[in-house]
């Protein structure tokens, strides 16, 4: 009877299901797969937001030249004399590796150009007079517009 009870008693422990401990390898896929999948989404829309932010920077530079090229058209009355490194207007700034490739200011029109990092879009703010002749309207195009990368 002995053998009998042994016997039985092993062959009912093959069968009992053992809790489980761990994770199985499939499901390990199955997460790693989940990640993946959302990274390849993701990654491409952030890319494109650092970029955009890259490029907010280079709007915000061309704040000091707009206030500069306006304090030059209220001296001289005329735009065609405002350009970079004269009247008060701040020469080119440098290009660097993240924002600016180039910038110029001639005759008050502000082109800047961002680097690769920064999208590479143009952006150009042209200063026109206002309906009332005494102050300065900007207007901006450039590649930035089609992007949503301007202000």
């Amino acid at each position: 009877m002995a053998f009998g009870r042994w016997a039985a008693s092993h062959v009912w422990r093959l069968f009992v299901k053992q809790q489980q401990l761990g994770i199985t390898l499939i499901e390990m896929m199955i997460v790693v797969a989940i990640i993946g999948l959302i990274a390849s989404f993701a990654l491409p829309a952030y890319h494109e937001h650092t970029m955009k932010a890259r490029f907010a920077e280079l709007n915000t530079i061309s704040n000091t030249y707009k206030t500069a090229v306006a304090l030059c058209y209220s001296e001289s009355n005329d735009l065609s004399v405002c350009d970079a490194g004269s009247h008060g207007i701040p020469g080119p700034a440098d290009p660097t590796d993240n924002l600016a490739a180039g910038m110029t200011v001639i005759d008050g029109v502000i082109t800047m150009t961002g680097t690769e990092a920064a999208g590479g879009w143009t952006s150009v703010m042209t200063p026109s007079l206002s309906s009332s002749g005494g102050t300065l309207v900007w207007s901006q195009s450039g590649t930035c517009l089609e992007k949503g990368a301007c202000k």
